[in-house]
């Protein structure tokens, strides 16, 4: 099984000059299986399929300022949209819930909605219309529990926001190849496994910090 071919999208930042996670594509580190799962997360991005295009831009906005990608261009940033759609499209539960909130389709339609609301309350403008300042003092109140709107009344904004929205987007990110380079991971070792397990060991094979 061939490794991706080059390309700008896989041109992923590290602060490691030697490393990069494809070089493990051949390597004892990865089976076939391990393999299959890298090339479709960068080859495969599902297709928005349940989210209206009014709700994505939402979210798209959402996301950007949770976890932004300013050292990627437009079209080199890790997807995380498309896959949460695809997580609700497939209606792919945990299996667990909070008990506050209603069922996970529900929830996050009612959050991207309960942000555009709160957008609206304080600057008569949806979400993503707004400069990035206004947009994190909307999402600090969705995260601390107090924003206004209607629809904040039946969802607990901050159980979504740190239950949910966070996790969710943050599980994705690091799910990626491209966020494993910039940390230096090499991404699951199958079928070699790890030897220094203990908190703070690093792998011979890992990357490696080099200079002060």
């Amino acid at each position: 099984m061939s490794a991706p071919q080059s390309g700008e999208e896989n041109r992923f930042p590290t602060r490691y000059p030697h490393f990069n996670v494809l070089d493990k594509w051949a390597t004892p580190d990865w089976d076939d299986q391990t393999r299959e799962a890298i090339r479709q997360r960068l080859e495969n991005v599902p297709p928005i399929r349940f989210l209206t295009p009014a709700e994505v831009t939402t979210l798209e906005a959402i996301v950007e300022r949770i976890l932004p990608q300013p050292d990627r261009s437009a079209g080199a940033k890790i997807p995380i949209v498309p896959w949460i759609d695809k997580k609700l499209f497939d209606d792919a539960r945990d299996g667990y819930r909070q008990d506050v909130l209603p069922p996970q389709r529900q929830s996050w339609r009612s959050a991207i909605a309960g942000v555009d609301e709160t957008a609206q309350v304080f600057f008569g403008a949806p979400f993503h219309e707004l400069d990035a300042p206004s947009q994190d003092m909307i999402l600090k109140r969705v995260a601390q529990g107090d924003p206004p709107g209607e629809i904040w009344r039946r969802l607990p904004s901050h159980v979504f926001f740190s239950k949910v929205l966070a996790i969710e987007v943050v599980k994705i990110y690091y799910a990626h190849p491209a966020a494993w380079n910039e940390i230096g991971y090499h991404g699951p070792s199958s079928p070699r496994g790890y030897s220094r397990i203990w908190d703070g060991g690093v792998d011979s094979w890992d990357a490696q910090v080099e200079g002060p």
